[in-house]
């Protein structure tokens, strides 16, 4: 009967304290899985409150009560109770003030879960290059891939040491496997590339493979939109540096001519290419932006600058508009450049003596993009002033014309030199 009344006691108490430990030990697991916790710290915590609870309550039952129980509670429980508190009082607070914390602050466990490096950017800037990539890589050691590690790891490397073969190496760990993340590192990542490769190497050809890496791996983008600007850009420059040089060729040959001559009494023979005439100028600049568009046709600012041209000594509206049009179906672009060129398109038609049905329809256009966004709202209240704008245009028509009416209004010159005779 007494042994029977053992088993049963023995058994209820492994089934109450297993009931209890399950819950426990998965507590326990969360607070190690934590990363705000130290998981060496928590392991040590639950060691000695899992082994000093038991205890007391051990030297309590075979105190045998009386002065033996007063020796136990004030030589073991209370010191032990007072370690306990130490021990568990932080984190017992955190947890019942959290709830309150959180909803004024947020969430700490939000705000500082991700690398810091402030040890990092200190030792940069005393000069530290080498420890401040130590300080970058042990912060990716916890979290391995973090972009921003990565790239100050990369402008250290690249801006600092002068290594672009290392930077390169970094810039394309950057990129990794997740296309969902690709489309935002690698346009960021590759133009970095392009201007340490400008800047930093002066290997211009090595900065255009970079940019076209960006316009074959993101295409119909605005990322690629603006890789295709800044290749235009590069060309562009390029241009007028080697201008320049010539420039500063030619007149440095003038001035020696000069000096060797030793004749100063008559005005310097400047270049031919200086004594160029307006219209010889317009006809160079609008070849050398022909040849611009061609080699980069969707550079926004060549074909800005192309329809500019046809709307200024070339006098061609038409063509105008079909660079505006070209711009217009360009991949990338966003509805405030589509809304400038619009209105480009706008101006241009009503310069040119358009219709109210024709200019209302491209204003319409615009709306059509995003009829809630404030260009629409813009637009549709030029459309409301049109017919205004469209008499001050005729007015200014008329005022260009008067020419051709100098019979009637008596402005004929009838001046006659043979009368002065």
């Amino acid at each position: 009967m007494l042994a029977q009344s053992t088993l049963e006691r023995t058994y209820w108490a492994f089934l109450f304290f297993g009931v209890l430990l399950i819950p426990l030990l998965y507590f326990i697991w969360k607070q190690i899985k934590n990363p705000n916790n130290d998981p060496a710290k928590v392991i040590v915590r639950w060691v000695i409150t899992l082994t000093a609870v038991p205890l007391i309550f051990f030297a309590a039952a075979r105190s045998g009560g009386g002065m033996g129980l007063i020796m136990v509670l004030g030589v073991i429980a209370i010191p032990i109770s007072l370690l306990l508190g130490l021990m568990w009082t932080p984190a017992i607070g955190n947890w019942v003030a959290s709830p309150l914390t959180n909803a004024l602050t947020g969430d700490l466990r939000v705000s500082y879960n991700k690398p810091e490096y402030g040890i990092a950017t200190a030792r940069r800037k005393r000069g530290q290059y080498l420890e401040a990539i130590e300080a970058v890589e042990a912060q990716l050691a916890k979290y391995p891939g973090n972009f921003d590690g990565l790239m100050l790891k990369a402008t250290i490397e690249a801006e600092n040491l002068g290594d672009l073969t290392a930077a390169a190496a970094t810039i394309q760990e950057t990129l990794g496997d997740d296309q969902g993340q690709l489309n935002y590192r690698l346009p960021v990542a590759l133009n970095k590339m392009a201007e340490w490769q400008l800047t930093i190497a002066g290997d211009s050809d090595a900065a255009r493979r970079t940019l076209q890496q960006i316009r074959t791996a993101l295409p119909n983008s605005q990322a690629s939109q603006l890789a295709a600007q800044r290749l235009a850009s590069l060309d562009s420059s390029e241009e007028g540096e080697s201008a320049a040089v010539d420039f500063n060729e030619s007149y440095q040959k003038l001035v020696e001519e000069s000096a060797q001559k030793d004749d100063f009494t008559s005005p310097l023979e400047l270049p031919k290419a200086i004594e160029l005439n307006h219209q010889q100028v317009h006809e160079k600049a609008f070849q050398t932006c022909l040849s611009r568009v061609e080699m980069h046709p969707d550079s926004i600012s060549n074909r800005e600058e192309l329809a500019a041209l046809y709307l200024g000594e070339g006098k061609d509206p038409a063509m105008a508009l079909k660079q505006y049009e070209y711009l217009l179906v360009l991949p990338g672009t966003t509805i405030h450049q589509q809304t400038a060129w619009l209105n480009k398109i706008a101006d241009v038609q009503l310069k040119s003596g358009e219709s109210y049905e024709t200019i209302r329809a491209t204003l319409e256009r615009i709306i059509a993009l995003d009829p809630r966004a404030a260009p629409a709202a813009r637009a549709q209240q030029r459309i409301s002033y049109l017919p205004i704008e469209l008499r001050s245009a005729n007015r200014k028509t008329k005022r260009l014309k008067l020419g051709s009416y100098d019979d009637e209004l008596g402005l004929k010159n009838n001046y006659n030199p043979k009368n002065n005779c």
